[in-house]
């Protein structure tokens, strides 16, 4: 069943990559749990085995033909078909992770002759593959303070990647500044491929592949998923940045498994249902938050950032995303144990880390996500030991401000008294 391209996307998605018709009229897909296909004859099994290894010369094989479920599965092909479609683009992969779905895509673009640029900060896993693994493969790294540094850099690199909005801080890059660049420096033998991690905010709320971007990348165990009970990557773009990423995948086997595809394609049918009602809760507690003195609010929503005089930010939220998201962070007075104190006091908020689940979470990235991040690292990032980070559910808004207002105050009275103990 191919979608309607003149529906908009929330009705494409609901059958994109499904057609009830082959099924029996089953209004769901099925879960194929086969790990091999049987070939109609050897002839056929040939073209394809071939073009999967990708021998020239190759017959072409039938559309959705499948071999063996490490190349491919159909459970898996309808929750691809159904993320390419939410994107609005060529192709779509699903990894058993978000990290080896960043990973492969790093590992497929760059080399010894193609050196990853990147600005930060990263999540704590996406750092330690930059800092410490892929240079063990020859991959020159190269951290850029700003994307406003591309000009005044020599050569050019295999890839430029960056986060927007950044984990944990929410610092906002300007996706456009850097594919503009890119287009500008590649040739037709060495194309630059910018990476973008949408993790937090897409593909509801900003769309990198619409603004240049040749890989959207997500934890799909976040947003996508949505529900806690699934831990899966993706990697989505155009056919030509694509055709690695799936090269790669495949012999290094970080494919999403039936049963994860299935809740995939399950969830991503409520996908705007949820970001819409957790960003409109988010836009309440922000409102609340900044009702409180002495306390640093993280966020990406531009009214915020214009509060604080961030223009610079608020521009570029304004020109790629829809609004700010559902996630922020705060930072609490008195460091590690008042931001301890905060934490253990909340009810309705659960004290876990990942985000964009049904359920609200709180953590200590300090701490928790970006444990293995050097402290040099976390202090030029602002990852403070006072910063809390929170990600907002599909709880009731007034509740959640209640739990909040609670846990501070709790956390004043452990600073109160620790002050106390210093001074006697």
């Amino acid at each position: 069943m191919m979608p309607n391209k003149n529906h908009r996307l929330e009705t494409r998605s609901i059958f994109a990559g499904y057609d009830p018709a082959e099924n029996f009229g089953a209004v769901k897909p099925p879960i194929h749990l086969a790990s091999t296909f049987i070939f109609p004859d050897a002839r056929t099994g040939a073209a394809q085995m071939e073009t999967a290894y990708g021998i020239e010369g190759a017959e072409t094989p039938p559309e959705d033909a499948f071999i063996y479920s490490r190349l491919g599965n159909p459970t898996l092909s309808v929750a691809e078909k159904r993320l390419a479609t939410w994107d609005d683009t060529d192709l779509a992969a699903f990894f058993s992770s978000g990290m080896a779905a960043i990973s492969t895509a790093l590992m497929a673009h760059t080399s010894k002759d193609k050196a990853l640029w990147y600005v930060g900060p990263l999540y704590g896993g996406t750092q330690h593959i930059i800092d410490d693994i892929i240079p063990k493969i020859g991959v020159d790294v190269v951290k850029l303070n700003s994307l406003e540094d591309l000009d005044s850099m020599n050569g050019a690199p295999g890839m430029i990647y960056m986060e927007t909005p950044a984990n944990p801080t929410l610092q906002v890059h300007d996706i456009s500044l850097a594919t503009k660049w890119a287009k500008e420096h590649s040739t037709e033998e060495d194309k630059i491929i910018v990476a973008v991690d949408n993790t937090f905010l897409g593909p509801i709320i900003q769309r990198p592949l619409d603004l240049g971007a040749d890989l959207n990348l997500y934890s799909a165990t976040k947003y996508i998923g949505g529900h806690s009970d699934v831990v899966a990557g993706a990697v989505s773009g155009k056919e030509e940045a694509m055709a690695k990423v799936f090269e790669y995948r495949t012999f290094f086997g970080g494919m999403a498994d039936p049963w994860t595809s299935w809740l995939l394609a399950r969830s991503m049918e409520t996908l705007h249902v949820r970001v819409d009602r957790q960003v409109e809760s988010a836009r309440k507690v922000l409102d609340y938050l900044q009702t409180q003195n002495n306390l640093k609010i993280f966020s990406a929503w531009e009214e915020d950032l214009a509060k604080v005089g961030d223009y610079k930010s608020a521009a570029i939220v304004q020109k790629q995303q829809k609004n700010g998201g559902a996630l922020m962070a705060i930072e609490i007075p008195g460091g590690r144990n008042a931001a301890f104190a905060f934490l253990d006091s909340l009810d309705v908020f659960k004290l876990a880390v990942s985000l964009g689940s049904t359920e609200s979470l709180a953590e200590h990235p300090a701490s928790m996500t970006h444990a293995g991040v050097s402290p040099e690292e976390k202090e030029r990032a602002g990852i403070t030991e006072g910063l809390v980070r929170l990600s907002i559910g599909l709880e009731n808004s007034d509740d959640l401000i209640a739990d909040i207002e609670k846990a501070l105050e709790v956390a004043r009275l452990s600073l109160k008294e620790e002050t106390s103990k210093c001074l006697s």
